[in-house]
Formats: structure tokens, C-alpha cells, sequence
């Protein structure tokens, strides 16, 4: 039985053309991940304690769904762009307002609900993300819902998150760690 998963790698396997060979130096882990497995290799050495470790390995074929790396890193250009668009002031523009507004411009669904107010943490259960725009009377609110990115496959959110770094521009956000993650960007985007 197998236990708790520790990580989930994506890695990319180069045919051996050379006879007799193979074996898992092959397998080459995919850019994107490679924050979680630098995060494997330390959990692993924890849980070693200078001992050999006995792991089970998986290996399948890969979906070609967002990464967990990718949906990082558009939270965090999320909050960066709605800091900016509320002049560096919290309490204004939301990351949940910005990612709205750019699932609207990506085409994705997103609508507006005249719902109760009590019927909020529901709706945050059922969908990816829920603003309240409005208080209304009588316990009522005007809220904006989304399905979210989730469903995006690689590709897809890889054109989201460029369209977040647009709007990091557009916004004048030129700070040091903004200009240096654009640019891991792009240097990930060669390998692919």
C-alpha cells in the first residue's frame, strides 16, 4: 500500500540510443518543477537521517494540465498587480478582482450573482473564486463568480500568466523581483 505522497515531479525522458542502457538517469526533471524538487530532495534527506530510504516510484505518461509552479506563480503576480493597481495600499483592488477582470479578457466565463449573504461560504465551496462586489438590503449581495483557471491546460495558462505580466507593465511594476521572475519566465519558455 502505497503511503503519503511526499512530491509530484514532472520529468521528461530521453531515449537511450546506446544498446544495453537505461535506467533512470534518462529522466530529466521538467523546469517547472523544479522549486518542488529542490522541496523532494530536502523532504527526502530530512526523512533519511543519513540512511538509506526505500521510496516507491510512479511513472506514467503526463496530462498536459497547468503546473503547480505555474499557479504560484500567478498568485503571487496577482497580489503584486493588485498592490500596484491600489497604489501599493492593502485594502483596495483584490488578487481575486484582478484574476476576475483577466479571466473576463481571456474569455473566460465569469458572471455576476444577486445572492443571500449567508449563501457566501457555499458558493466559495462550489466555485474557484467569488468577489463581493456589492451589499445590498435585506441580507443580500451582488458577487462575481468564476470557474477559474483550473481546467486551463499548459498552454492556455501559460498565455494567462503572460497577459499578467502585461499587466504588471501596463501598471509600471518594474521592481527587481517582478523583472528577474519575468525573466525565469522566459528562459523556461525556450525549453518548451
Amino acid at each position: 500500500m502505497a503511503g503519503k505522497l511526499i512530491a509530484h515531479l514532472v520529468a521528461w525522458y530521453m531515449p537511450d540510443k546506446s544498446p544495453g542502457g537505461g535506467g533512470l538517469e534518462n529522466l530529466t526533471v521538467d523546469n517547472a518543477y523544479l522549486l518542488e524538487a529542490q522541496r523532494l530532495h530536502a523532504e527526502l534527506e530530512r526523512r533519511a537521517r543519513g540512511q538509506p530510504l526505500c521510496v516507491e516510484v510512479d511513472i506514467r505518461p503526463v496530462k498536459n494540465k497547468r503546473t503547480l509552479d505555474q499557479n504560484r506563480l500567478m498568485w503571487a503576480l496577482l497580489n503584486r498587480l493588485a498592490l500596484a493597481l491600489s497604489g501599493d495600499t492593502p485594502g483596495g483592488v483584490t488578487a481575486e478582482q484582478c484574476y476576475l477582470d483577466l479571466l473576463v479578457e481571456f474569455g473566460a466565463e465569469v458572471e455576476t450573482w444577486r445572492v443571500p449573504v449567508k449563501t457566501l461560504p457555499a458558493l466559495r465551496n462550489a466555485y474557484r473564486v467569488v468577489q463581493k462586489v456589492e451589499q445590498l438590503d435585506n441580507g443580500y449581495c451582488m458577487v462575481r463568480i468564476g470557474l477559474g483557471s483550473s481546467n486551463f491546460d499548459r498552454q492556455q495558462m501559460h498565455d494567462f500568466i503572460d497577459r499578467i505580466f502585461d499587466r504588471l507593465a501596463e501598471a509600471g511594476v518594474d521592481d527587481a523581483e517582478t523583472t528577474e521572475q519575468y525573466r525565469d519566465w522566459r528562459r523556461a519558455d525556450e525549453l518548451y
